[in-house]
Order: structure tokens, then C-alpha cells, then sequence
């Protein structure tokens, strides 16, 4: 009891979500009731609500963590010139950031990524601000880039939107994380987790409408993996 009484109010604050982040990821929004959150983070349900006018309030709160991911790349993204190789680096970013950790957010990214799910399978809102807010931040640089891609001839002519495009590869990233959730793959692949990545990204290059000769040319695994470590290091 003398430990909870030296904590601040951001502390206990801290400590209460803390707590309730992985109850969240584990048991879904309805899945979890207050009084499990209290308990794990040794509070009384008085004390909880004081610091949080409600559950609602304190999973949208939880739920912020998607601006942590997006506010460190998408400054150093947008500086990039728009052209083929963008595009390119672009494509393989949203596949190798969803299939695999994030350097350093590892256990958080984990705990974001069955939330994420989950709110798929409840009430889909807390999906959706991630999405937009993800869309909203990426969209522009693909956009320029695709267009940039056009005008030098990479691009195949093909009668579907560039919108759906973006989405389909980032829906293919999606389910292939799902496979993966929980370490174990859920199908049998004949390589390994990092060449079936390498798979879906040319799948995914394709799919966008890449010439052959674009993704001889700029699909260089090595150099963009470098470019992703410099990203995030």
C-alpha cells in the first residue's frame, strides 16, 4: 500500500493502462470487465474510475498507440522523391512493418496487432481509425510515386483503382500477420517466414502493376532492408 501512495496521478495513470493493454489484447473490448483491469493493476475499482471515466475511456486512450508507429516514418516518407523506386520501397515498408516487429515496439506492436483484430471482430472502429489515420498518412507519398511510375512507363495498364491496389497489398501483409499471430504459422510454406515475405512483396509488386523490367530493376531486398534499419535506427 506505502508504493501506491508515492505514485503520482500520471503514474498510476501509466500503470492502469499498462495494465489493461494486454487484457485488452488478449480478452477483446467485451472480453474484459473492470473489475479484471483493477486487479491487475492492484487498484480498487474506486481508484480506477477516478483516473478513467469509463472502460470506452480508457481502451480509445489504449488505442492511440497506432499515431506512435505513424508519426516516426511518415516524416522521413514524405521527404522522399517521388519515382519508381519510391514506389518500391513504399510496397515493401507496408508488408515488412506488419509482417514483422518493428525494431524496439516488438511487445506493444504485438499486443496493437490483436487489438486490431479483435476490434475487426466487435465493433470494427477502432480498425477503422487505424486504417484512415494509416491511409491518411501514406496515401499522398504512394500517390505522387504511382504517378511518378506512370509517366516513365513502369506501370501496366490495368482496369482497377489505384486505391484498391494499395489496400489489396496491405490486406495481403494483413492476413499473411494473421497466419503468424501467435509464432506459429498456421500453414505449411515451403520457406521460411523471411522468404515468404520476400514472396508477397513481388506478389504485391505485381499486383500494384510493375512492369517486369521495374521489379528487376529496383526490387533489391538487401538495399531496401538497409533503408528500413536507418528508417527506425
Amino acid at each position: 500500500m506505502h508504493s501506491k501512495s508515492r505514485m503520482s496521478g500520471v503514474e498510476r495513470r501509466l500503470a492502469i493502462l499498462n495494465a489493461a493493454r494486454p487484457l485488452f489484447a488478449e480478452n477483446g473490448f467485451n472480453g474484459t470487465s473492470i473489475r479484471q483491469i483493477a486487479k491487475a493493476a492492484n487498484v480498487s475499482e474506486a481508484l480506477l474510475y477516478k483516473h478513467f471515466p469509463s472502460k470506452e475511456a480508457m481502451y480509445k486512450e489504449i488505442l492511440n498507440y497506432v499515431s506512435t508507429i505513424s508519426s516516426f516514418t511518415i516524416k522521413k516518407l514524405v521527404q522522399l522523391e517521388p519515382k519508381t523506386e519510391t514506389l518500391v520501397l513504399l510496397m515493401y515498408l507496408i508488408v515488412k512493418m506488419i509482417l514483422f516487429e518493428i525494431p524496439g515496439r516488438g511487445k506493444i506492436q504485438k499486443m496493437h496487432e490483436r487489438l486490431l483484430f479483435y476490434s475487426m471482430l466487435e465493433d470494427v472502429s477502432y480498425a477503422q481509425t487505424v486504417f484512415n489515420k494509416n491511409f491518411a498518412n501514406w496515401y499522398d507519398t504512394i500517390y505522387a510515386s504511382f504517378n511518378a511510375a506512370v509517366k516513365t512507363g513502369d506501370i501496366v495498364k490495368m482496369p482497377v483503382a489505384l486505391l484498391n491496389r494499395i489496400w489489396f497489398v496491405h490486406h495481403l501483409a494483413m492476413a499473411l500477420n494473421l497466419c503468424h499471430l501467435t509464432g506459429k504459422s498456421a500453414f505449411k510454406y515451403d520457406t521460411t517466414k523471411e522468404e515468404l515475405a520476400q514472396d508477397a512483396i513481388m506478389f504485391a509488386l505485381r499486383g500494384i502493376g510493375l512492369t517486369d523490367k521495374a521489379i528487376k530493376k529496383y526490387f533489391k531486398p538487401e538495399k531496401l532492408e538497409a533503408y528500413m534499419e536507418r528508417l527506425f535506427n
